[in-house]
């Protein structure tokens, strides 16, 4: 963020009065969630505090970025269409807490994070976003993002018909008025600028299977790739779908071959030379290459399986240790823990 100053003043939440009449609790905390996840794997369930790990996880674009380069495969660098339009599209709107899933999208799916009530606070951008020390880079980072974030909600809610969807799916809390929204997007917009947020943003709405594509060819994941949001679930789905094109390509082989035949039934055909060489080679390729084709199938399938299958045995020797429990003796403490007597 360039300047120490707030993105925007207006205060368009209502005051919570539940979190009046608990004086223990500070009224920043109403407007987190009631957990949060935490550790390696994020799989420690925690309140959450608005600290810079929390708004790490709940904002940070780190894994688009590392892939920024490759975004222009993936979609257009401009704001993305407002949400009635992503309607006109037949795109489903997918509500989705992952902030790595925001704006993508898959098929008639368009996945999209609802704004988190303390980014629509002055107070909690004074006390825990807006930084002066400029030493203070991670915390700038969130800033980044923060904006980033806002400001593709300016871009999608743009109508008040936009306005009207976004409260009805839950992108928006319901107690904001369409006229305090006008109002908090020109205060947004008024010092925006692409250099103050994060690059992610310079993008709207990006394609899932091109991201995983560019996350495979930029990152090498071939496995785990970007996101299996839009990916096959179970094993027999993917040798279902793949072999359903296999079948596909054999039944276009299968007319190739029955017309070569019944260009062997003419004399003129049956003497070219050339035409006999490639009616050669393509019988040789349409037997070796499906046989060719299934076992690589069945080789990645396996090789996916294991890999998986190491990495669950991995991750679970790992979390067992941390939850200070023995994978052994489960059963035993979950059936002999008390004594009979």
């Amino acid at each position: 963020m360039n300047h120490p100053t707030l993105p925007f003043k207006v205060r368009i939440l209502k005051d919570n009065l539940a979190s009046r009449s608990l004086p223990a609790t500070p009224k920043i905390f109403a407007s987190l969630p009631a957990t949060t996840r935490s550790g390696q794997e994020r799989d420690e369930i925690v309140v959450p505090h608005p600290s810079a790990k929390f708004l790490e996880h709940e904002l940070s674009q780190k894994r688009i970025n590392n892939v920024q380069d490759w975004l222009w495969i993936c979609g257009r660098p401009m704001p993305p269409r407002p949400l009635h339009q992503q309607l006109v599209h037949s795109r489903n709107i997918i509500v989705s807490e992952n902030i790595e899933l925001h704006l993508v999208w898959h098929k008639d799916r368009i996945f999209l994070k609802p704004i988190p009530r303390y980014l629509l606070d002055p107070d909690f951008w004074a006390l825990h976003l807006v930084v002066s020390d400029k030493d203070d880079e991670r915390r700038r980072e969130i800033v980044r993002c923060a904006l980033g974030f806002l400001f593709s909600y300016t871009a999608l809610i743009a109508y008040q018909s936009d306005f009207k969807i976004a409260q009805e799916t839950g992108l928006l809390p319901s107690d904001i008025e369409w006229q305090s929204w006008q109002v908090f997007t020109s205060q947004l917009l008024e010092h925006h600028c692409y250099s103050s947020i994060n690059p992610r943003y310079w993008y709207g709405e990006l394609r899932l299977s091109r991201l995983n594509t560019a996350y495979v060819l930029g990152k090498g994941a071939i496995f785990r790739m970007y996101s299996r949001v839009g990916s096959h679930t179970t094993y027999d789905g993917l040798l279902h779908d793949n072999l359903a094109v296999l079948a596909t390509i054999l039944g276009y082989v299968v007319i190739v071959l029955t017309a070569m035949q019944v260009g062997f039934q003419i004399d003129r055909v049956r003497s070219n030379q050339s035409f006999l060489d490639m009616s050669f080679g393509f019988t040789v390729i349409s037997i070796v290459a499906p046989i060719a084709a299934i076992a690589l199938l069945c080789i990645f399938v396996v090789t996916m399986m294991i890999a998986n299958w190491r990495a669950t045995k991995k991750y679970e020797q790992k979390r067992f240790r941390e939850m200070g429990v023995e994978a052994q003796g489960t059963k035993e403490m979950l059936t002999g823990g008390f004594d009979s007597d």
